[in-house]
């Protein structure tokens, strides 16, 4: 199986987002990671803010992406994952392929149908029901799709209930002949169902011993539409704590269970913590459940020596 990191663009500067995306390329991780929000999500509570939004400084994630990318060789790399209500789908496939064009071909474009009310409100941008977020998200890569299959001298004509096109032309294409990887991020009926239309690559918070039901649902829409299960890898977004730090650890297990329940044995079965044997025991489990990649969610402060001590001492274990 293999390993990616998302590192959030929160509450650090930009020279230690260098240093860590320079260690991921060079460690052997397979892919790397920011998140597309205006505000930070991890903990620093903003006094009197709405939804509770923590304080902090946050860069904006594709500015911070092409960034990061340029200075790599190996991993891929994108965005897990860009809320599809921020931009016109037109205008995301272009920065998308720019960026492929940018890593000569190691772009992944990751949607999902947007959670962040909060965020939403204070400003301005218009978050409509789940129902119709879904929607945009199902029309969305149905226009990113038909832009980036198009033949270079083509033009598109789309008229769907949230987006149109009228002779849009789109040049330059994907770098690979297959196009650019889509990863759709969540989870829910519906949006596995869209998933499994559009989507090469599926990723959830699902623990080991809850991908099986996942994944038996996955391969049965995905017959539906007229795909097999190898079409879709599954991906697994995982937290952790790399720092070495007891306390630290302990903290994200209570966190964990504070927002997403469980008992503290549970919990430790799913996140990455604790000894190289722990850390690896977890993640071979996700691989058990049929996990192509896990993703890890790396908080800052971003702890360059767990990075690399767990390069050398557990993604050797993983095969």
């Amino acid at each position: 199986m293999k390993i990616g990191i998302q590192t959030p663009p929160e509450h650090t500067d930009f020279a230690a987002l260098e240093a860590v995306w320079d260690a991921i390329d060079e460690l052997g991780f397979a892919a790397a990671f920011t998140f597309d929000h205006l505000v930070p999500l991890n903990p620093g509570a903003r006094p009197g803010g709405p939804g509770g939004v923590p304080d902090g400084p946050q860069f904006e994630g594709w500015a911070t992406l092409c960034a990061l990318a340029a200075r790599t060789t190996n991993v891929q790399v994108g965005t897990l994952v860009s809320g599809v209500t921020y931009r016109h789908p037109a205008m995301l496939a272009k920065m998308a392929v720019t960026l492929d064009h940018i890593t000569r071909g190691r772009a992944i474009l990751g949607l999902g149908a947007a959670w962040h009310e909060a965020e939403h409100q204070m400003y301005g941008i218009d978050f409509p029901g789940v129902g119709e977020r879904m929607g945009r998200l199902d029309e969305a890569l149905e226009v990113i799709g038909r832009l980036c299959r198009a033949d270079r001298d083509d033009t598109v004509d789309f008229d769907g209930r949230y987006y149109q096109l009228q002779g849009a032309p789109f040049d330059p294409k994907p770098v690979r002949p297959e196009g650019l990887p889509i990863l759709v991020g969540g989870s829910g009926p519906r949006l596995k169902g869209i998933a499994t239309r559009h989507a090469t690559i599926f990723n959830s918070f699902a623990a080991p011993w809850e991908w099986p039901e996942v994944n038996a649902d996955l391969d049965e829409r995905l017959t539906a539409a007229g795909r097999g299960p190898g079409d879709l890898m599954r991906t697994a977004f995982v937290f952790c704590e790399l720092s070495g730090d007891p306390t630290a650890e302990d903290a994200l297990v209570a966190h964990f269970q504070k927002n997403r329940g469980g008992t503290d044995e549970e919990v430790r079965r799913r996140v990455v913590v604790g000894s190289p044997d722990q850390m690896a025991a977890v993640l071979n489990g996700y691989a058990d459940a049929g996990m192509e990649m896990a993703i890890m969610n790396l908080r800052p402060p971003y702890p360059l020596e767990g990075l690399e001590r767990f390069a050398r001492e557990v993604l050797p274990a993983l095969g």
